[in-house]
């Protein structure tokens, strides 16, 4: 009964960055240019974001160790997710950025 609430509550840590990164990911792809995000707010969150996450992960694994628990293979697959959507939302918005630029 111990692990289920312990990785039940974990697990929440990892849906509501996965949630954010996810809603930062829809604005980014939007036609217009968005003056909600900018270049400093997409690479705070999405620094944070793998910061948080790796963090919560390694607590994860301690906290398995002393209980005497197998690993979480969805948490760490929610850790992966985490890392790629925040790769990615810099990958567009440096694009975008990019691409938006003109030459002079």
């Amino acid at each position: 009964m111990e692990e289920l609430e312990i990785y039940d509550f974990l697990r929440l840590v990892f849906i509501t960055l996965i949630i954010s990164l996810f809603i930062i990911s829809i604005i980014l792809l939007a036609k217009k240019r968005s003056n909600l995000v900018n270049g400093f707010t997409v690479s705070i969150t999405s620094i944070m974001s793998i910061i948080v996450s790796s963090i919560n992960l390694i607590i994860m694994g301690y906290i398995a160790d002393e209980l005497n628990l197998a690993g979480d293979v969805i948490s760490l697959y929610m850790f992966l997710i985490i890392l790629g959507l925040s790769i990615i939302n810099l990958f567009i918005y440096f694009k975008k950025t990019v691409l938006l630029v003109p030459n002079k």
